[in-house]
């Protein structure tokens, strides 16, 4: 039986708010919208992210929430649009939206969207760890080359 373009009903933990235990309840599910894809999860975990939110601590956290962004799952509906899957697809869900525009949302060897804040964070990490790494190389560099005229002023 087809659920295209119908709510459905399932069964989600839900936090109401931090530091409280999570309740099992039914929720309804709208049926995706233009560009939208509807995904009946089958296995999903709770990670670093979903207990940074559910403690509190997060100030991006918003509540009522249901976690489990990091799952595998099968399209079990898709809005006007899409094309990239079918229903029936199996899927791992992308926990970084994407503006579709941009240089890395083109490209498919990437998901890191440059116009999503939570991304140029995480890409302002990477380049300050490279480029610490790579300071480092230059001090290792450069003391090798000391340690070398060193050696060659002692000769």
């Amino acid at each position: 039986m087809s659920t295209q373009g119908q709510i459905i009903t399932c069964k989600a933990a839900v936090a109401w708010e931090p530091n409280k235990p999570l309740v099992f309840e039914q929720v309804e599910v709208s049926p995706p919208k233009d560009g939208e894809v509807r995904i009946k999860i089958l296995y999903t975990a709770l990670c670093h992210t979903d207990l940074y939110t559910l403690s509190g601590k997060d100030p991006e956290g918003i509540f009522p929430v249901i976690f489990g962004h990091e799952a595998v799952g099968q399209v079990e509906s898709i809005g006007n649009g899409v094309e990239s899957v079918a229903i029936g697809d199996y899927v791992i869900p992308c926990f970084v939206p994407q503006c579709r525009e941009c240089e890395f949302c083109k490209n498919p060897k990437t998901n890191m969207c440059q116009k999503i804040r939570i991304c140029k964070k995480i890409l302002n990490i990477l380049l300050l760890q490279i480029n610490f790494i790579l300071i480092n190389i230059l001090i290792f560099i450069l003391r090798g080359i000391v340690q070398i005229t060193k050696i060659i002023f002692l000769i």
